[in-house]
């Protein structure tokens, strides 16, 4: 990761410093020229499922990565995923995209200082909130609830970008958040005019990533004011609630957040789908977490 100068507070404040935000930290993290060359194959009629593996190939480090989180709790395929024709062979298209994102975003934010932020911490909250997201899509029967994971993981991406750029408010919100006890949300907005998920979601647009990964990333505090993936950013809220209420991991919110009743009921469960959601969860993290971090 390049040299991180950061922001002034003032000149991040407002909608156009929302986007200011997002085009600076896209000069320190974005995503590799490999993920857009990935999209153009894919949509491509006349590209093979070779040509695919030999691009994937031309990046060691990311397949390495990408063949441990294939073989992880978090995907649970069902046989051993050895080598990168296998995995386009086999587990589709749409989830080896999936595989370069996530293994991209990680790989992105992995040089911030441990002084800033805990990785490790970090991706188990979002892990955590990404398997129990899509569980309690699935015990809803909710049609492709299977893909709630991704903007599940990366729910509190905006919250790496302030480690980044506005590190001196972060430490200032954290302390007022101890202080005080209100949620880290509503300090941001009072300050910025916006949130993390804002900052997350509007990132997210700005790699050009589809508005079903986007929009739950940022509406996932405001879920019945999302629009179309209205079900995934309530998934995702009711999720990062109950995590955040019992302490898996942290992204920086530590103290209860308030599960919306209109979020259960949109997406239709009651407390009990969601503790058998959170015990799958709780199952599967820590290692997911391992594979994600390499070890």
């Amino acid at each position: 990761m390049a040299s991180v100068n950061p922001l002034e507070v003032a000149a991040a404040q407002g909608t156009i410093g929302l986007h200011h935000l997002v085009e600076e930290v896209d000069k320190l993290v974005s995503l590799p020229d490999i993920y857009y060359r990935l999209e153009e194959l894919i949509v491509d009629p006349n590209s093979t499922t070779d040509s695919i593996a030999d691009l994937l190939r031309s990046d060691p480090d990311l397949c390495a990565r990408m063949l441990r989180m294939a073989n992880s709790a978090f995907y649970s395929f069902p046989t051993k995923i050895e080598s990168i024709e296998r995995a386009v062979s086999t587990i589709g298209l749409r989830q080896i995209r999936e595989l370069v994102l996530v293994t991209a975003v990680i790989q992105a934010f992995e040089g911030i200082p441990p002084a800033k932020v805990n990785m490790a911490s970090f991706w188990e909250h979002s892990v955590a909130v990404a398997i129990m997201s899509r569980e309690i899509g699935q015990s809803a029967g909710i049609p492709g609830a299977q893909n709630y994971y991704i903007p599940g993981l990366l729910h509190d991406l905006g919250r790496l970008v302030m480690y980044l750029k506005l590190p001196g408010l972060m430490i200032e919100l954290l302390e007022k958040r101890d202080a005080s006890g209100v949620a880290m949300d509503q300090l941001e907005h009072e300050i910025l005019s916006y949130s993390h998920a804002d900052i997350g979601g509007c990132l997210l647009e700005f790699w050009k990533l589809p508005q079903s990964i986007w929009e739950p990333v940022a509406m996932h505090h405001n879920p019945t004011g999302s629009g179309e993936f209205m079900l995934a950013a309530c998934a995702i809220h009711i999720a990062d609630a109950w995590i955040n209420a019992n302490y898996s991991g942290s992204s920086g919110s530590r103290f209860d957040l308030e599960i919306d009743p209109e979020g259960l009921e949109l997406v239709g469960v009651d407390m009990e789908a969601v503790e058998n959601a959170a015990r799958v969860a709780a199952e599967q993290t820590q290692a997911v977490v391992r594979q994600f971090m390499g070890h």
